[in-house]
């Protein structure tokens, strides 16, 4: 089966909703055992864990705060605990537009990423990096945006690119440290249907479709499917790459 992970455990961070919910059910629609973190979701990442489990595919969960190093070091030695660990989804961020940091100060709002994206990727990816080193293989995924690296207007433009850039310019460098026994990649979607495309107006909706060739918003489950295959055998001479998937948007 092209992109098959059978028989591997699979961390994913914030499994719980969007698109870190959709890659857990990938990689376990794949074969995949899966170790996923949530925060404040619990219902949510429970219902992802039953959707597994309906796989006939293992899940363990974890609470994690990805603001507490403590509790990220904590964390890989939950997985460890959990059994041998193939590879790990660092898709965990900062949600700026629909919780309760929509209506933070911009600085307040900074911080948070810079926290959460950026601090809390760069000790996971390390750790999980030194582990999958010391096992002899290993593949990480971070995730970053498309619009990162040519810029977008506004608040939201600025706040993302300054994380998001750094999240990329990370995995490009923690790829050269550990190879070759570890991948290193970085997905960079440009307009997903999250949560917050759901509720967006008018004016979002029409940009969203001027922006994309492809003429219509992305899916968790498109970023899902370009993560599985990074992740499996098929993609074993991919390293070091931020790979953009928005449907063609070039602006």
């Amino acid at each position: 089966m092209f992109g098959s992970l059978r028989d591997r455990r699979v961390v994913v961070t914030g499994a719980s909703t969007g698109i870190g919910a959709a890659v857990a059910r990938e990689c376990a629609a794949a074969g995949a055992d899966i170790v996923g973190t949530w925060r404040t979701s619990q219902a949510d990442a429970e219902q992802v864990a039953d959707e597994i489990r309906a796989l006939g595919r293992q899940v363990d969960l974890f609470q994690l705060d990805m603001t507490s190093v403590q509790e990220c070091e904590t964390f890989v030695g939950f997985c460890r605990e959990c059994g041998p660990v193939d590879a790990a989804v660092l898709n965990a961020g900062a949600d700026l537009l629909t919780g309760p940091l929509k209506d933070a100060d911009y600085l307040s709002r900074l911080q948070a990423l810079l926290d959460v994206d950026v601090r809390g990727t760069v000790a996971l990816g390390r750790a999980f990096g030194r582990l999958f080193q010391n096992q002899g293989r290993g593949s990480i995924i971070t995730v970053g945006w498309d619009q990162s690296d040519r810029g977008m207007e506004g608040d939201s433009g600025e706040l993302f690119s300054t994380a998001k850039n750094a999240i990329m310019g990370f995995s490009r460098s923690l790829a050269l440290s550990l190879a070759p026994e570890v991948r290193v990649n970085c997905v960079a979607p440009g307009w997903i249907l999250t949560e917050w495309g759901s509720g967006a107006g008018e004016y979002w909706q029409q940009r969203v479709l001027r922006e994309t060739p492809l003429r219509r918003w992305g899916t968790p489950k498109d970023v899902a499917g370009l993560v599985r295959f990074l992740l499996s055998d098929d993609a074993a001479w991919i390293t070091g790459q931020v790979i953009n998937i928005n449907g063609g948007a070039v602006r």
